[in-house]
């Protein structure tokens, strides 16, 4: 987990920097929507994996490392010392610091709504998509129940076929024993 929210923070910091790169010369946000795209897809991503955790997040490594040193607070349980909770406030407070230094840089460059903007849009699709998702599942039941039954039909029919043909067979064979092989039409 510890691995998955720095490569989170790593994703966030990457992005803000190729933003900070790219904005004096980039002519419409689309040249670093995919900048945006990293910046949103690592802060959900370590959002989701702490809110996931089972156990607290412990927090940045070097920064969990000082604190404990300056607190002294080795010996308590890991995720409930001050130097824990510490790491772990300065970690989204770093985050949260590189989101709203971005949000400043794309409202400066290309007006003022235009991080507000981008989060309504971002919104508006992550609704939409999570639509299409609900849309297919709910074809993807009603496909299930349709084969289900068609396979089901098929099975009845199948089974009542070889059931009449082996009626035909049965009452034919004691036609033929109870006309003690007479019958003119049997071979």
């Amino acid at each position: 987990m510890v691995v998955e929210i720095l490569a989170g923070i790593a994703l966030v910091k990457s992005a803000v920097s190729g933003v900070k790169s790219m904005i004096d010369t980039a002519q419409d946000v689309n040249e670093i929507s995919h900048h945006l795209e990293d910046l949103f897809k690592g802060h959900d991503q370590i959002r989701r994996k702490v809110a996931k955790s089972k156990q607290p997040k412990k927090g940045d490594k070097k920064w969990n490392d000082f604190l404990t040193s300056k607190f002294k607070d080795s010996a308590e349980d890991e995720g409930v010392s001050l130097s824990d909770i510490t790491a772990e406030v300065i970690e989204q407070k770093q985050i949260e610091e590189q989101i709203n230094a971005m949000r400043r840089m794309l409202n400066k460059r290309f007006g003022v709504n235009t991080w507000d903007e981008i989060l309504d849009l971002r919104k508006k699709r992550i609704e939409e998509h999570k639509l299409q998702v609900a849309a297919q599942k709910e074809m993807d039941k009603i496909h299930e129940k349709e084969s289900t039954e068609f396979w089901d039909k098929a099975w009845l029919w199948t089974w009542q076929s070889f059931t009449l043909v082996g009626i035909f067979i049965i009452f034919w064979y004691y036609l033929h024993w109870a006309s003690k092989g007479k019958l003119p039409f049997i071979w």
